[in-house]
């Protein structure tokens, strides 16, 4: 149901830091797989297991279950790849490009690194087995720099390989039959400026955006009359503490409903707030597949 709303092959999820943006990128890519060939894709470079699945994240992707690999990109690793593609006797530069003096220069080189990122991205896409990538972007700041990068690159270079390179990138990214910005934000002031911000951002680059994925909604599950009625119950501490806990969960629903109501032009996928357990993954996925189905309908 994921292909009826969100088609395209290169799904980009980012928002506001602590959002949970990787939590929605990984329940994205497992409601992929459960019909296409997916990659879930991050720039994290510490040596730590992915956050949701668990394995070493390494460059070349690590199946984590049927038609589901995770990696994550390098910059200069994804360098030494292009060459031994595309230069002849390649083994001849692996030496220099291992080197500090290589390093150094894509290190001070602006958007060089950037650019090289995601030009991996572009070869995922369009050269790999994979027919759907998810990229578990950067948060906004971050991700408004990379997603100019080609753009910048293009100005600044007017022929060549970089030239070429960032052309073919900056037509994926502008494509709305392959790519699309997925918005991820909590139901907060912050969080939801942050993703208005991006999605104006996107806008005004031509790119498909949307929708917005509310991470940690809570419903409101009672009417006003049910909620004084309850509360005006008489009984044990337990039903007490239970009427106070309903009243509680009513008022915040109250208030994130308030707080979306910027985003009343949007469309907008709802993920409940889950107690913590093993299996929030799990129904963070199904969460997701019930919304994409509402809206595939």
């Amino acid at each position: 149901m994921i292909d009826s709303v969100l088609p395209e092959n290169l799904i980009i999820v980012s928002g506001k830091g602590g959002v949970g943006k990787s939590s929605v990128a990984a329940a994205i890519a497992a409601l992929s797989a459960r019909s296409e060939n997916t990659v879930l894709v991050t720039l994290d470079l510490h040596d730590e297991p992915h956050p949701v699945f668990g394995v070493p994240l390494r460059y070349e992707p690590t199946e984590v279950a049927p038609r589901l690999s995770v990696c994550r990109i390098e910059a200069l690793a994804a360098v030494r790849e292009y060459v031994r593609r595309k230069m002849p006797f390649s083994g001849l530069y692996e030496t220099f490009l291992r080197g500090r003096i290589f390093r150094d220069f894509a290190e001070a080189a602006p958007g060089f690194q950037e650019l090289m990122c995601l030009g991996k991205l572009y070869d995922l896409v369009t050269d790999s087995p994979f027919t759907r990538v998810v990229f578990d972007a950067p948060a906004t700041g971050h991700l408004k720099m990379l997603l100019d990068v080609a753009q910048t690159t293009l100005a600044a270079v007017h022929v060549g390989p970089l030239n070429h390179n960032a052309r073919k990138i900056q037509d994926l990214l502008l494509d709305p039959s392959r790519t699309r910005v997925l918005l991820t934000a909590l139901p907060e002031e912050m969080a939801l400026r942050e993703a208005e911000e991006l999605q104006d951002f996107c806008r005004e680059r031509r790119m498909t955006v949307g929708p917005v994925v509310i991470n940690q909604w809570v419903e409101a599950r009672f009417s006003n009359d049910e909620l004084n009625a309850l509360l005006q119950l008489r009984g044990s501490a337990a039903l007490t503490s239970a009427a106070g806990a309903c009243r509680a969960e009513s008022e915040l629903a109250a208030v994130q409903t308030a707080a979306v109501a910027s985003l009343a032009r949007s469309q907008r996928l709802h993920i409940p707030r889950f107690p913590d357990s093993a299996a929030v993954h799990e129904k963070m996925i199904e969460a997701l597949d019930r919304e994409l189905r509402s809206r595939g309908n």
